[in-house]
């Protein structure tokens, strides 16, 4: 009867510490693939659509998105900035997803060539647009989802790089 109850206390506290150790590993794991978006709560409140910013981690070298350049600058639009040399910088703007029709009439009457990049989000349409007698590049990234990107970026910067930042994005 005594080498019973040993045993029993022994199983009992052999799955007690199963429980405890198992526990332990699944909340370090979650701990340490949480995902923190560095959009600020606030920002995050004021639009209906999800809000897709390149992942620092997947940023090219000398480009840094500048986490203090989260802005609403119109009703139910975000943006935000990536900056890099020399004082560079790509400025993101997102807003709701326009009609098929709106994004051919955007495409055909600001960036009329344009090359396509396929990326994990949806199709991004790169060219040249002319602001003001200055030339920049112009990236209109209509997502998947109900999200819109445009981006504007000097007219000389590295078109393997924007590729590169386009294929960042995360949510």
């Amino acid at each position: 009867m005594v080498e019973e109850k040993k045993s029993k206390r022994k199983i009992i506290f052999g799955c007690l510490l199963v429980l405890l150790f198992g526990g332990a590993s699944i909340g370090m794991w979650l701990y340490l693939h949480r995902s923190v978006s560095p959009v600020p709560k606030s920002i995050q409140k004021s639009v209906s659509f999800p809000i897709y910013y390149p992942e620092q981690a997947k940023l090219p070298a000398g480009y840094n998105l500048d986490l203090r350049s989260f802005k609403n600058p119109v009703p139910n639009g975000i943006s935000y900035i990536v900056r890099y040399s020399n004082g560079n910088k790509l400025v993101f703007s997102l807003q709701e997803k326009p009609s098929d029709s709106e994004l051919q009439s955007f495409n055909a009457n600001y960036i009329p060539l344009r090359n396509e990049v396929h990326t994990n989000i949806g199709l991004a349409e790169i060219g040249a647009y002319s602001k003001q007698g200055k030339v920049e590049t112009l990236v209109s990234l209509p997502t998947n989802s109900p999200t819109w990107i445009i981006i504007t970026a000097p007219y000389n910067i590295n078109q393997d790089q924007l590729k590169e930042i386009l294929k960042s994005f995360k949510h």
